[in-house]
């Protein structure tokens, strides 16, 4: 063998050493996120509209076949076919109660069944804390609750397990109201966000979806007509399905801003409290802070919240060399400063910081899909996608 094929050979086994490593490395750490990034949802605040009032209700334990074109939710199918329906919405475990504090505060805290919990005993980032602290208002209305601002565990057919906000210190307990508290006409007494809980049987656990549709109507159509032309919107939702399903449940919007149709995408209760949150311009909650918000159900209309001038630029397409030096800057322009970076989709040997700098020596070939996202102190977030090709040579 001549003095150039040894040595084309040894190149060639070094190349193929690598491949194997990367390999390797790239099945080890499928579904890994890489040191130095976050995932985050992709969605803007600038794509959300701020409303003067949300009203969120939470029925109880129904598949979405069940409630969307079931002709015993009348009602319900209304209010999806004049608002925007969520077709891939999912619960995110069972029983009940972790659902609630899931939709509130971004993670079950430990909560794993349907027992009484401790009021006033958690201090975790929640909904009603951000919104408080951010200068809004926060309220529930738990029909068949005793009186306001009750811990009791159940009385009559009001149940503790679906009201999260009691188990929080830092959520005052004179924001949980009784039903009978609820506005009738005069909804500009709304808080900016409040919950609506039926009891055990208007929420459809106890008694059919045809109670809980009847209901709805009785109860909330006044609302959900004023929203449409005061800014206000109404959000429906369930715990969890069945448990007979894949935890797919039904979600509606109604109100101003709202595009009319159906939304597709995967959803979950994290996704609702992101977009409440990105609504505002709060901070994020537990695991809503990567999240994806559903800003496929709305127009552009409304006020942007707080951070929605910050804009990140897209790079352009990029190129880097097998384990040679490649380095990106991400640049980002108004929001709050100080700015926060995280990208993901990095090809295996790059990394990214917190000031937006992408580098390192790169030894996956191909091309990646890169998603940066950077993220303001108010917590507004801004995202934007590049093509990065690393080459052999």
């Amino acid at each position: 063998m001549t003095r150039t094929a040894v040595g084309l050979r040894r190149a060639l086994v070094a190349v193929l050493g690598a491949l194997g490593l990367i390999v390797a490395a790239t099945t080890a750490d499928a579904h890994a996120v890489p040191t130095g990034t976050a995932v985050h949802g992709g969605g803007t605040r600038a794509a959300l509209p701020s409303y003067d009032h949300v009203v969120i209700v939470v029925f109880e334990n129904k598949q979405y076949g069940e409630i969307i074109g079931n002709g015993d939710a009348p009602y319900l199918n209304q209010l999806a076919q004049n608002g925007a329906g969520l077709t891939e919405m999912k619960a995110l475990t069972h029983p009940s109660q972790p659902n609630y504090f899931n939709l509130f505060s971004g993670t079950t805290q430990g909560i794993t069944g349907d027992g009484c919990y401790t009021a006033q005993s958690m201090t975790a980032p929640n909904l009603g804390q951000e919104l408080i602290a951010a200068g809004k208002t926060f309220a529930s209305y738990n029909e068949g609750l005793p009186d306001e601002g009750s811990t009791t565990c159940s009385s009559g057919r009001y149940a503790q397990k679906h009201n999260p906000w009691f188990a929080f210190r830092n959520v005052p307990l004179n924001t949980g109201r009784t039903f009978v508290q609820f506005p009738k006409d005069d909804f500009t007494r709304l808080p900016t966000v409040s919950f609506v809980i039926p009891d055990m049987c208007n929420d459809m656990h106890d008694c059919a979806v045809g109670s809980g549709d009847t209901w709805l109507r009785n109860n909330l159509d006044t609302y959900a007509q004023w929203a449409k032309d005061h800014n206000s919107l109404l959000m429906v939702t369930w715990d969890e399905d069945n448990y007979f399903g894949s935890n797919r449940i039904a979600t509606v919007f109604h109100g101003a801003h709202v595009r009319q149709g159906t939304v597709s995408g995967a959803y979950n209760h994290y996704s609702l409290l992101r977009t409440i949150e990105d609504m505002y311009g709060t901070g994020h909650a537990g695991n809503a802070a990567t999240a994806t918000p559903v800003t496929g159900a709305f127009d552009t209309g409304g006020t942007e919240p707080p951070g929605g001038d910050l804009k990140l630029s897209a790079p352009g397409p990029q190129t880097c060399r097998f384990l040679q030096d490649c380095t990106v800057q991400l640049t980002a322009t108004g929001g709050t400063p100080p700015l926060t970076y995280h990208a993901t989709g990095l090809p295996l040997g790059l990394s990214a910081d917190a000031a937006g700098r992408i580098s390192g020596r790169p030894w996956q070939t191909g091309t990646s899909q890169i998603t940066a996202t950077v993220t303001d102190t108010r917590g507004a977030t801004a995202t934007a996608t590049f093509p990065l090709t690393v080459n052999w040579f």
